[in-house]
Order: structure tokens, then sequence, then C-alpha cells
């Protein structure tokens, strides 16, 4: 139901619609329009007569949405306004074609945008031309077959450090909050997902010790964090503790209720990304320079640094894949696969093997 102030009676009107999309609809021309119903009305049977922008059938595809959190909602909405409507939303949908997205994805490059940027917005707009397709506005989704920027990352943007140098960042690091930097670094955990492990989730009495990761800090469409659901769903993970940080963690969860948070501030409070970063990570990193670290190391390298560990150790893939909670081997190879001492060893030994025949 949609209900209304009549702007030249004042009283209140009311009407029944079939869908939360049609009363969505109704709600954006009543309140562009100074709650005129005729003017609403005239509008919406006007676009009902005629095919819908780009634009129109985005907004109409994030509307239609069921799963997704508010803060994702936000996002879609930020994208659709500022990188889709005044580039390409004001097309006919059924006019869209290859040409009119391969000009889109040069625009946004030629603005500087990034390619993980052109990525995830060209997934919104195929998304919409999928329901598009669904709904009959069009016959095939334009977006396919579509030549994107490649989203490899070049190797030295994933910062490794050596344990004598992590040893010299944890030696200005705040009291408060060694054991959580620790954590960071021995479990490869992102730090929405540290931040929201609860006493409940700590398992040190099994065998071996564990943290369940099962959910992380998110942003809602206000703004506001809440505790939600992991990156992806391979993100939900059980994660063997070693012996060190099992005594780290002892006076951190011992007596504690479990809905309680393992790492907190002074007041018990959720750890503040921005707030660790200026006021504890920053300085223990300058501190740890001014004592030979030639780094500028960000949080999340703790989490790169903790895989390459385990690779110079000798881990499966497949472990570290599933201990760093991706979706499949190929994104753990795709970061760290040139860290793979056995691999790079084992082509070179190919190489010499197949040249044997015309090298004496």
């Amino acid at each position: 139901m949609v209900l209304w102030r009549d702007p030249k009676s004042r009283q209140q009107q009311g009407i029944t619609v079939a869908t939360e999309v049609e009363a969505q609809t109704l709600k954006r021309l009543l309140d562009a329009n100074g709650q005129s119903f005729e003017i609403a009305q005239h509008t919406i049977l006007s676009n009902q007569a005629r095919v819908p922008t780009v634009a129109e059938v985005i907004q109409e595809h994030i509307d239609l949405l069921i799963r997704p959190s508010s803060g994702t909602t936000r996002t879609y909405q930020v994208m659709l306004d500022l990188h889709i409507r005044n580039i390409i939303g004001h097309i006919p949908v059924d006019k869209l074609d290859y040409r009119h997205i391969a000009h889109w994805v040069k625009s946004m490059s030629a603005k500087g945008r990034s390619a993980k940027t052109i990525h995830n917005v060209h997934g919104l707009i195929s998304a919409a031309m999928n329901t598009a397709e669904m709904l009959g506005y069009v016959p095939r989704n334009p977006c396919r077959g579509v030549q994107l920027p490649s989203v490899e990352k070049a190797e030295d943007e994933a910062m490794f450090l050596t344990h004598g140098e992590f040893s010299l960042i944890m030696e200005g690091m705040g009291e408060r909050y060694k054991a959580f930097t620790s954590f960071l670094v021995m479990t490869g955990t992102r730090f929405g997902e540290a931040t929201a492990l609860t006493v409940a989730d700590v398992d040190l009495l099994a065998k071996p010790p564990t943290a369940r990761i099962n959910k992380a800090w998110k942003r809602d469409g206000q703004n506001q964090y809440y505790i939600g659901a992991t990156k992806t769903g391979a993100g939900k993970r059980t994660i063997g503790l070693n012996p060190a940080l099992v005594e780290l963690l002892i006076p951190l969860v011992a007596s504690r209720p479990g809905k309680e948070l393992v790492f907190t501030t002074p007041k018990g409070q959720r750890i503040i990304h921005k707030l660790y970063w200026h006021h504890y990570w920053v300085p223990a990193v300058r501190t740890a320079q001014a004592n030979g670290l030639l780094k500028s190391p960000r949080i999340h390298d703790l989490r790169h640094t903790h895989a390459s560990w385990l690779i110079q150790d000798g881990v499966p893939l497949f472990t570290i894949s599933r201990r760093l909670g991706h979706t499949s081997t190929r994104t753990t190879e795709q970061v760290y696969g040139h860290l793979m001492p056995e691999a790079l060893q084992a082509g070179a030994d190919a190489t010499e093997r197949s040249i044997s025949g015309f090298v004496r």
C-alpha cells in the first residue's frame, strides 16, 4: 500500500498495488511530483507505452533483488548513479548493444577507474540485463562477450613480511593489541572477521584448538556497522590454532560469556579499522622502519604474510586456500603462486630435461 496526502484537499489518500516494486515506483513518482496522484498515474501509463531505459531497468533490477543486505543495495545504487546513469543510462534498453558497452568500458578506463571497479559495475549491468531478458525487454544480454580490463594484480601489490620484519613491527605495537595483531598474522583472517570473533567461536580444548570463522562486520544502507555473513560462502571455515596463539588467547576467553567479542578496545567495544590503523598500526610500522624495516606494509598484508609463511613451509595449496577462505584454489594460486618454490624448481628442472637433447 502507498499512502500520500493530496496537495489540494490535504486529505490522506491510499492505494494498494500488486508488488513492492510497483509501490516503490509510485512512491518515487509521487515524491517527484508534489504528491499529485494524477501526474504520477499519467507518468506510469506513459511509461507502460514505451521501452524503459537502461537506468530504469537497472533500478528495477535493484528493487527486485531479494537476498542482498541494505549495504549491498546502497552500493548498487551508488554504482548506478555514479558510473552508469549519465553514460549509458538514457539509452532505451532494447537499443543497448555491444558497441555501447564497449564505449562504456573505454570511458570508465579514461576516467581512471580501476579494473576492479569496472568489473564490479559491469557485473551489475550484466545482472540487470539478465533480468531484462527474463522480463522480455531484450532478447539477449548485450553484456556477453564484452572484453574487460585485466584485474590481475602485480606481484608487488601484495607485501610479504619475514618473521624478523614482523617482529620489528610487534616491538612497536601497543600492548593492548599485540594479541590481536598476532592473531591476524597467525590465522590469515580478514580484519572484519577477526574483530567479529566471539568467545563462543574459540575452542581451546579441542584437539587441535580451533577458531570458527562464520561472520564479519558489514555496513548497512545508513553506513552503520552490523555483524553479518563472511565475504563468501567459503569464508565460513574452522581454523586450527598453533600453541603460541593458544597461549595468547587463554586470558582473552577464560571465564567470559560466549557472546562477547574476543578482541575489543579498552572500553570493550569493537575494534575500528581506521582507529587501529591510525593509532597503533602506523606508529608500530614507523618504529620498525626506524629500526631497519624497509617496507611499508598495510594491515591486510598480515593475511598475505600468513599465506607466504605456509607456502615456505610446504603446506599444500588446497589447505592454504581453505584456511584463507578462498572460493577456489585458483584465487590462492593467482595471488601466491609465484611464492611456491617447489613449482619454480619443477619448472626449471623440466626445462633442463627438455633441452638436454641439444645442449652439450
